[in-house]
């Protein structure tokens, strides 16, 4: 029985036999945070850099690229400021209407080799509701549908979810590294000496996750606010730290499980976890810890991290820093995701030291606590 990786890339946009004069429309994930003037701000451009791998693909092919994405939460966002900062690589078009009659004549008389992109997704209900009608105008006007936006896979939203049933349709090339990579990560033996890094402070999925890993990596080096949980339970007073109400019992206990032994509190003072207490605040690792997780990180097999080891958005990034300086020295096959966690390997300039820098935070999660996600067990249902 075949894996779900040798589905996915059995399911290949590069296994489409003749792209030429195609119209393909393609879901990517370009979500990126804008900078005061509202411009893509330098080592922010990641994930649109990602999406060129399956754009470049597609255009040596003779395809017409139909570019569909969201970005923030707003509907009141535009991709605009994505299209400029792409616009320097490729001769791309912009629509920012979604006007059946305008799509029919622009992607009606699109030339092969050329791009469009269509303006935010979220701007419309339809694309939350996996309700498709919005997209009909469009999907009637192309040939094929690729999904190269594994960090919004996790959802069932029309357009990387319900639109499978419209066209024929694939996973786009950054999709499959996405899966592969993950897989990989994923696919321990009993000897491996597998380490798993975990931070930040979304809880449900990183608990489900080292609950089902635990009995067979070699420890987890939990920090940030999840650190908190723990440490908390175990009987250390954390002061005003934030810690999430979820039932950590059945792992409490577990040797494999290492937490922080200092931290950085909010006047930026290292001190030793147990004095904490009072008013203090955990919102960094400290600097015994970060020897501590370096010294166990030297002795990987596989390094998985997602979520930082600090309050990322406050400025404490030094623990971070330091766990990404950890893997890049290290001999590990290391993969990584969440938006912050990839940001600080990027700041540091130390991506080339990493196998595999995920685009999905949730998805990356849920992937690897599930082993699939909604949207692709749906392109792969209706494409069989």
């Amino acid at each position: 029985m075949k894996t779900i990786s040798e589905k996915v890339l059995a399911r290949s946009i590069k296994n489409h036999d003749d792209l030429k004069g195609k119209k393909v429309l393609v879901r990517i994930d370009v979500n990126t945070s804008l900078g005061e003037n509202m411009t893509v701000d330098p080592g922010e451009d990641w994930r649109i850099i990602k999406s060129y791998q399956t754009i470049d693909y597609l255009l040596e092919k003779g395809a017409c690229v139909v570019l569909i994405s969201h970005i923030g939460r707003e509907k009141t966002e535009s991709l605009k400021p994505i299209y400029e900062y792409m616009s320097s690589r490729y001769t791309l078009g912009f629509l920012p209407n979604y006007d059946g009659e305008i799509f029919e004549t622009t992607i009606s008389n699109m030339q092969h080799g050329s791009v469009l992109m269509i303006e935010n997704l979220r701007q419309h209900d339809g694309e939350k509701e996996n309700n498709i009608e919005f997209l009909s105008d469009i999907i009637n006007l192309c040939d094929i549908y690729v999904n190269d936006a594994f960090s919004v896979s996790h959802r069932e939203h029309a357009s990387v979810h319900g639109i499978t049933k419209e066209l024929p349709s694939y996973f786009g090339l950054q999709f499959c590294d996405e899966v592969s990579y993950l897989s990989k990560a994923l696919d321990m033996n009993e000897d491996s000496n597998t380490i798993l890094v975990l931070g930040g402070a979304k809880f449900g999925t990183k608990l489900d996750l080292l609950r089902q890993l635990l009995p067979t990596i070699n420890y987890a080096l939990v920090g940030g606010a999840l650190a908190n949980v723990f440490l908390r339970e175990r009987g250390i007073n954390i002061g005003q730290s934030f810690a999430d109400s979820v039932d950590i019992s059945d792992m409490l206990e577990n040797e494999k499980i290492v937490l922080p032994i200092d931290a950085v509190d909010q006047h930026g003072d290292v001190i030793p976890i147990h004095q904490v207490g009072g008013e203090g605040m955990i919102l960094d690792i400290g600097p015994e810890t970060e020897k501590l997780f370096e010294q166990i990180i030297d002795t990987a097999d596989t390094v998985l991290w997602n979520g930082p080891m600090g309050k990322y958005e406050d400025g404490f990034v030094a623990g971070s820093i330091a766990v990404a300086d950890s893997v890049s020295k290290a001999a590990a096959f290391s993969v990584t995701g969440g938006g912050d966690t990839a940001t600080v390997i990027l700041e540091e300039d130390l991506a080339d030291d990493f196998d595999f820098i995920s685009t999905g935070g949730g998805a990356m999660l849920d992937f690897m606590v599930e082993g699939s996600l909604p949207a692709i067990d749906e392109l792969l249902k209706n494409n069989a």
